[in-house]
């Protein structure tokens, strides 16, 4: 209701204000008054324009018409009826938006023009004063109170709404701040541990064969990335404005593929590798990354001894850089593709409005994506 009444009461609704204030004293002058003069209707329309456009200035407006309603009382043939109609409406306008003594004052003249201009008895006059300057008062300090009711619960609600959210962000710092924690004091341990052992390993073993090397030394490598990785992780945990931020993205894509590329030869998977990265931001390369070291570790454990595999990064003219990697693979057992390692790319890469498939291809494996550039490019295209 309240929101009918905002409407009603704003400028925008002047054109329906003006036709339905217009069609009422068409109908009050035809049917109503007794052969209205020429100086009715142009006291009639005349109020009808002013209670319409007066929006603005609702306490002017409400003495404007009560002054039609004297013109009418003094001049007119017929009787002021349009004029009584709008300074009621007026009145009513003027109390549905204004507190405090305007809506009184304008009450106070309202009821004197009446009273200037007695119909019967005294009694009969004061009672239609109070009545027709009473009533149009207090249905517009109702209005009043039901808008101002409407604005508390709104600023309530979003007060409400406020501190749901502060409670919601201050809960998530705090399982941030836990899963920060237990990620530093057993991952990260571990995998530190891990990486001093390896490291001793491979001192301890220096006449090895060539090949137990190339194995603790890509072990080695590994788990100082992934250490590294946890560190970045833990900060982001613990302070929560840098989630989203691409701080761990390669400076160079290429080179970051490539290697990804010479770690899965070490392990015995063939990857060709062909990057064309051109305007691709720092969050889409670290995408691209993520989806290269998942995809080429799928390749590596599900597609089978001697499986190859072609990799490919370009970039198109639409603003869309596509991610392909094929392989020739068998994929038997656990290279369903229902992974979570596939769920996470998934989500990764439809929150930067992308496209991703992973699934059989003609032979052995494929997983595509697709990601706009930018997201001007991208609804260019």
């Amino acid at each position: 209701m309240t929101r009918s009444v905002d409407w009603l009461l704003d400028v925008r609704a002047l054109p329906v204000r003006v036709g339905v204030l217009l069609a009422s004293a068409i109908g009050c002058l035809l049917l109503l008054s007794d052969a209205p003069r020429p100086v009715d209707w142009t006291i009639g329309l005349l109020a009808v324009f002013v209670t319409a456009v007066g929006i603005r200035w609702p306490f002017v407006t409400s003495l404007l018409v009560t002054g039609l309603l004297v013109l009418g009382y003094e001049i007119g043939g017929t009787g002021p009826l349009v004029p009584k109609v709008g300074a009621a409406i007026a009145l009513i306008g003027l109390a549905a938006r204004r507190s405090g003594w305007q809506p009184w004052a304008a009450a106070g003249a309202l009821g004197g023009a009446y009273l200037l201009h007695p119909s019967g008895a005294e009694a009969a006059t004061v009672y239609r004063a109070l009545v027709m300057a009473g009533a149009p008062l207090l249905i517009g300090h109702l209005l009043y109170a039901a808008r101002a009711g409407a604005d508390r619960a709104r600023q309530l609600a979003g007060e409400i709404s406020q501190r749901r959210e502060a409670d919601i962000a201050a809960a998530r710092a705090v399982e941030r701040t836990a899963i920060a924690r237990e990620l530093h004091d057993l991952i990260a341990h571990h995998v530190s541990s891990t990486v001093l052992r390896v490291g001793v390993a491979r001192h301890a073993v220096a006449d090895a064969p060539p090949a137990v090397r190339a194995v603790l030394d890509d072990i080695h490598a590994s788990g100082t990335e992934t250490l590294a990785d946890l560190r970045l992780l833990v900060s982001v945990l613990r302070d929560p404005t840098m989630a989203g931020e691409p701080f761990v993205a390669p400076t160079d894509l290429p080179a970051a593929i490539a290697a990804v590329a010479e770690r899965a030869v070490r392990l015995g998977t063939i990857v060709e590798v062909e990057v064309d990265d051109a305007g691709v931001d720092a969050l889409r390369s670290l995408t691209l990354l993520r989806l290269a070291q998942e995809g080429v570790a799928n390749v590596v454990k599900h597609a089978g001894s001697g499986a190859t595999a072609q990799l490919a990064i370009t970039t198109r003219e639409d603003g869309t850089v596509d991610f392909v990697l094929r392989d020739n693979g068998t994929h038997t057992g656990k290279g369903s593709g229902q992974g979570l390692g596939l769920v996470g790319l998934r989500e990764r890469v439809e929150l930067l409005g992308g496209e991703f498939i992973a699934g059989p291809g003609d032979s052995g494996w494929r997983l595509d994506a697709s990601l706009p550039i930018s997201v001007g490019r991208a609804v260019a295209s």
